[in-house]
């Protein structure tokens, strides 16, 4: 029977199932890949890519059935159809010349939500529903049509495995000192690229994240095999994987996701020790193996202090240290943080659109000269999605957020998690981002925004399949 039974744990994906993971595996590869997501045409192919991989996810059998019971497809589908009318009752209209750019006021229902008519290549409601639409695709593909553990399993790895070949081209664009590799992006931007990513503070909240994803499956290979008295295990490759992205976080220069990353190893080193101490034990790995895995991160480390150049990196913690609050990056952000702060109390409740933040806020930032310049300085974002987002939405998209998240956590709280070897860190490389965005703006960047969404999917999917 216990082998009938295996045989059965073993048996090939489906048809439909083995499509759908390929088509997430390709999309969440592209997503980085393509200067992450940011171009306009760059986000019509992930709309057309999660499209695809939603039909594929309908094929499964019952999927139908999941689909209308999973509340997150609901809530996804108000908020679409809420933007939908934020952008169909616009109250401004994006102006132009050649040298000078204005807002003229349009008439519009003041009842109900509103944004800014603009160029698509500007952005405006509409652009920013596309962004929106693939996220919520993607997640809703996981979640109705992955049946098995071995497809979760199969799409963290291409995760990481996208992720550790990000951080091959971080490392040769620093050796090389020639931040346009590859050559072939160069044509879509002009600015310089950080590993794939056009904003180095990305680089870094996307490997901070793929980071977690290894040390998930890293902490999940690691319980399976000690549970099966496996003479060997991968574990040791996962965690060497996940100390490389680790390690290029620090090389993307971007202090915020260091700082973030840096809380979240902390909680996570604390939960390793409490798990430890309050699960039942396990009998021990192979020590020649520990001994083996242990000597090679030693090598790794000491290897990566001899070689690499660490001086840019201390340059810029070194002037934040001495010049604290003052220092001209924090500066900065703390007066747009005001401006945005003013922004939400004026216009919160009903919102400006989604997508319209970056015209609107110019008349908030005047207010503080240092960071307006006369007009030459030009603020797309607040660097804080905490305030952008609301700000955008308006009290009833922010409410269907809010539910979004809430049922969430509940679910997961509901499913007692707490010690689970690869959803908890998942989840702690999710909040990562999310205290990122207190100061930076991750969830402006599609590729961040929807492997954030998925990785949450693939956590919960985990324990719902999971006896």
């Amino acid at each position: 029977m216990e082998a009938f039974r295996n045989r059965r744990l073993r048996r090939p994906l489906e048809r439909a199932e083995k499509r759908l993971v390929a088509i997430l595996g390709v999309y969440l590869c592209f997503l980085p890949w393509a200067l992450g997501a940011e171009l306009p045409w760059l986000q019509w192919v992930s709309l057309a890519i999660a499209a695809l991989g939603f039909a594929a996810a309908l094929g499964s059998p019952g999927s139908g059935r999941r689909l209308v019971r999973f509340p997150i497809f609901w809530i996804g589908l108000a908020l679409l159809g809420y933007i939908a009318v934020q952008g169909a009752n616009p109250s401004w209209r994006y102006v132009q010349t050649t040298t000078l750019w204005w807002l003229v006021r349009v008439r519009n229902i003041p009842w109900l939500p509103t944004s800014i008519e603009a160029p698509f290549a500007k952005f405006n409601a509409w652009r920013q529903e596309i962004v929106y639409a693939a996220a919520w695709l993607s997640v809703c593909s996981v979640w109705v049509g992955v049946t098995r553990r071995r497809s979760l399993r199969i799409l963290l790895g291409v995760v990481v495995g996208n992720g550790l070949a990000l951080v091959g081209l971080l490392a040769v664009q620093r050796f090389t000192g020639n931040q346009r590799i590859p050559w072939p992006l160069t044509a879509w931007t002009r600015s310089n690229i950080t590993a794939s990513f056009i904003y180095e503070n990305h680089t870094g909240a996307y490997l901070g994240l793929v980071a977690f994803c290894a040390i998930a499956l890293a902490l999940w290979v690691f319980d399976r095999d000690r549970r099966a008295l496996a003479k060997s295990t991968s574990a040791g490759v996962l965690a060497f994987g996940a100390l490389a992205l680790i390690g290029a976080v620090f090389f993307t220069l971007s202090r915020g996701a260091v700082l973030t990353l840096t809380i979240s190893v902390m909680l996570l080193c604390a939960w390793l020790m409490l798990r430890q101490r309050f699960l039942p034990k396990l009998p021990g790995a192979n020590p020649v193996l520990k001994q083996t895995v242990i000597a090679l991160f030693v090598v790794f480390i000491l290897v990566v202090l001899r070689y690499l150049d660490f001086s840019e990196i201390y340059r810029r913690w070194d002037a934040f240290a001495e010049q604290g609050r003052s220092e001209s990056s924090i500066y900065s952000r703390r007066l747009a943080r005001a401006a945005a702060i003013g922004m939400i109390e004026d216009l919160g409740l009903r919102g400006v659109g989604a997508g319209c933040f970056r015209h609107r806020f110019p008349l908030y930032v005047m207010r503080f000269p240092p960071i307006y310049q006369g007009g030459n300085l030009y603020w797309e974002h607040a660097h804080c999605d905490w305030l952008e987002i609301p700000i955008e939405l308006g009290l009833a998209g922010d409410l269907l957020v809010l539910l979004g998240a809430a049922w969430g956590m509940a679910w997961f709280a509901r499913r007692r998690i707490l010690w689970h070897p690869l959803a908890v860190p998942l989840l702690l490389g999710c909040l990562q981002t999310v205290l990122h965005a207190g100061f930076d703006f991750p969830f402006q960047c599609p590729a961040i925004l929807t492997t954030w969404c998925v990785l949450l999917a693939l956590a919960g999917r985990w324990i719902e399949l999971e006896k």
